[in-house]
């Protein structure tokens, strides 16, 4: 199993992890009771408007926590290799919203809504940052 101790990360990652994790907790406090409500209240077109974007305002947080570590990061090697590891989650993700978004217009694939791409795009990031930490071991012979 591979396992990160605390010691094994830079000032910078603790504070985006600690960020990230309070933003998600944000996130799951906050969406089921919007979804419920706009599931089972006629709910007025701006309400509608206003949990929409209270919704959206966690995962945008999560974002601009990533600029914020990047800009905070003291180790160049950290920050080169979370930049690569974004651009590439960066690039497969539109590329495969641009191939779905092709597929949905010659009827071929269903209407996917909009804001699964940034879950893909953590997801991509995600597993890169495993791949890229098992070769890593395996590189240094652990």
């Amino acid at each position: 199993m591979i396992a990160a101790k605390q010691s094994d990360y830079t000032p910078a990652q603790r504070a985006h992890i600690r960020r990230t994790l309070w933003l998600l907790l944000a996130y799951v406090i906050i969406l089921p009771p919007l979804v419920w409500l706009q599931a089972h209240r006629h709910v007025s077109q701006t309400a509608s408007l206003a949990m929409a974007i209270a919704a959206s305002l966690p995962v945008l947080g999560i974002f601009a926590s990533w600029g914020r570590y990047l800009s905070q990061e003291n180790d160049e090697y950290h920050q080169a290799v979370t930049l690569r590891r974004i651009a590439i989650a960066t690039n497969a993700t539109m590329g495969a919203a641009v191939v779905w978004g092709f597929l949905q217009a010659f009827g071929v694939m269903p209407l996917i809504e909009a804001y699964w791409i940034p879950f893909a795009w953590v997801v991509i990031q995600g597993v890169f940052a495993c791949v890229e930490m098992a070769t890593t071991r395996n590189r240094e012979g652990q």
